[in-house]
């Protein structure tokens, strides 16, 4: 086993995919042939995903496959299922109405680490004699606490010591795992992928019945708790839903102090979301010292070679904005899908522009964009 890898302080601007999501045994797939590609096992999407992380991406910052899973198993193999597998010292099981806090581990739990320990294995083995970054990508600590209610089937959202055990028991399975990582001589990126902090600010997130909404949590509780889980991680991107401002009792909180106030190493945001506020908010975090990255639509995997129409769609409104071509070298690059939060994640085949799948094809775009901003002069 390699000699673990020093913790870089901050994370360089690379070109990802936000997740390699496999699908299931292929049809024509005999149990335990290959497929695919040379040492592509048919019937294990876990180990499928790692060997696509490692060969196809080389040093480009390659994704850890932690949400490739059959997807005829069961329903809930999902980011959620994921990450409920890292709590430290909870427990959880599914019902009718999704995750939920036990008292005791049950089959849904040991199926969920089962699943995180296949994985592993499956980066120990193909990721074997890696020593660059890798990418880790699950929902950040607020978008677990929505997802999970208490054994009553109340929202762990409104119990204030219930959401304080969720956040503490996800940092500590967080940081664990990253120390795992670096076991293996990898340097982890975490990747956590908040879509639900508007939301739990504003007061707006229902209620089991749907017909009333969960009191707001406070902006130093939800700053606190984004960095009591950063503290203690490698380099953190976070990635959020969009740069809108939130209006909040007669205040405005800018998505520039939401990072700022986050802890977070650098920020990735969706290209599509961006209006004109939202690339001033960039402009802001970039001069700031906080890494950026640019989320690429996931379709953009479909034409991997039309580069420069990513290129211009980026460049055309950063100079707008009086921003320097040249700062774009800076930017980093994600392209995919986003974690898949509510359905089993899956890769369809793509034809044409020589892609062999929305795996090779993000992987090709993310790569090529990011190989664009480094040529700029």
């Amino acid at each position: 086993m390699a000699e673990p890898t020093e913790t870089p302080a901050a994370l360089a601007p690379a070109g990802t995919t936000t997740g390699i999501w496999i699908p299931g045994p292929r049809p024509e797939a005999e149990a335990g042939s290959l497929s695919g590609a040379a040492g592509y096992i048919a019937n294990s999407p876990v180990r499928e995903a790692a060997a696509a992380a490692f060969d196809h991406l080389g040093e480009q910052l390659p994704p850890v496959p932690l949400n490739a899973h059959r997807a005829e198993d069961r329903w809930g193999a999902d980011a959620i299922g994921r990450a409920v597998g890292l709590l430290t010292d909870l427990h959880v099981d599914r019902a009718s109405f999704g995750w939920r806090l036990t008292s005791a581990a049950g089959r849904d739990e040991r199926l969920e680490f089962s699943a995180l320990s296949e994985a592993f294995d499956a980066i120990a083995e193909y990721g074997d004699g890696y020593t660059g970054q890798v990418q880790v990508s699950l929902p950040g600590p607020w978008t677990v606490v929505t997802a999970l209610s208490l054994a009553s089937g109340a929202p762990v959202l409104g119990d204030l010591g219930a959401r304080r055990d969720v956040i503490q028991a996800y940092a500590f399975g967080l940081a664990a795992f990253a120390d795992k990582l670096s076991t293996l001589g990898m340097a982890p990126v975490i990747r956590l992928v908040e879509t639900r902090l508007h939301p739990v600010l504003t007061g707006t997130w229902p209620t089991v019945s749907g017909w009333a909404t969960l009191p707001a949590v406070s902006e130093n509780q939800v700053y606190a708790a984004l960095q009591s889980t950063l503290r203690h991680l490698p380099p953190v991107l976070l990635s959020l839903p969009d740069f809108d401002s939130l209006a909040l009792q007669g205040k405005e909180i800018t998505a520039a102090e939401v990072v700022r106030n986050s802890g977070a190493t650098a920020v990735s945001v969706p290209l599509a979301s961006l209006k004109a506020h939202g690339w001033e908010q960039l402009a802001m975090i970039s001069e700031a010292g906080v890494g950026t990255w640019m989320g690429l639509p996931p379709a953009a995997g479909a034409r991997p070679k039309e580069v420069k129409h990513w290129l211009n769609r980026i460049m055309t409104p950063w100079n707008r904005i009086g921003m320097s071509t040249r700062s774009l070298r800076d930017f980093g690059v994600l392209a995919g899908e986003e974690l898949p939060m509510t359905y089993p994640p899956l890769l369809t085949s793509v034809d044409g522009d020589g892609a062999e799948n929305i795996s090779t094809g993000t992987m090709m775009i993310a790569a090529g964009l990011r190989r664009a901003f480094e040529e700029i002069e």
